[in-house]
């Protein structure tokens, strides 16, 4: 999973804005949590507990976080954190779902042009390209079949 860099575009950007830095690889690990915390109204009709979602990428400096709320995209560097540490473990140790899933490689197609979502957003940042997945619910059932935690969420009891 490595990002070719384009030679051209980087040399034509290096004139105005400095050197280009292209990441060699992407990250190989995505954390997506998902959370009960909702202030606007019409999100409470969603499952309890599956009202919002975020996540956290491993880089090698650290992770980085992204929550896409209604109104803005919080993007917070933890670059103090252990990029080897088991973020998913200590975040249910905190009581919050999480699963540690792999980024996956998109196909080379347009993504579902979809809303704007926080749902939408972990998709496609850990290149998840769906129709049918729209609700974090949604996206916790068909992120379970690839997480990589040795874990199994039996203490969930509304799971089937």
């Amino acid at each position: 999973m490595t990002i070719q860099s384009d030679q051209a575009g980087a040399a034509a950007h290096a004139g105005t804005a400095g050197a280009v830095r292209v990441p060699e690889a992407m990250p190989a690990r995505a954390v997506v949590v998902f959370a009960e915390e909702t202030r606007l109204p019409k999100l409470r009709r969603l499952k309890p507990g599956f009202r919002h979602c975020f996540a956290y990428l491993a880089l090698e400096q650290g992770w980085v976080g992204l929550d896409p709320l209604a109104h803005r995209l919080e993007i917070k560097g933890f670059m103090d954190w252990n990029r080897e540490a088991d973020l998913a473990a200590h975040l249910r140790r905190l009581g919050q779902c999480a699963l540690t899933v792999p980024v996956l490689e998109p196909p080379r197609r347009l993504a579902p042009p979809l809303p704007f979502s926080c749902v939408e957003t972990v998709k496609r940042l850990i290149g998840l390209h769906s129709w049918r997945i729209r609700t974090p619910w949604e996206l916790f059932l068909e992120l379970r079949k690839i997480y990589l935690d040795d874990v199994r969420y039996s203490f969930y009891n509304f799971l089937p």
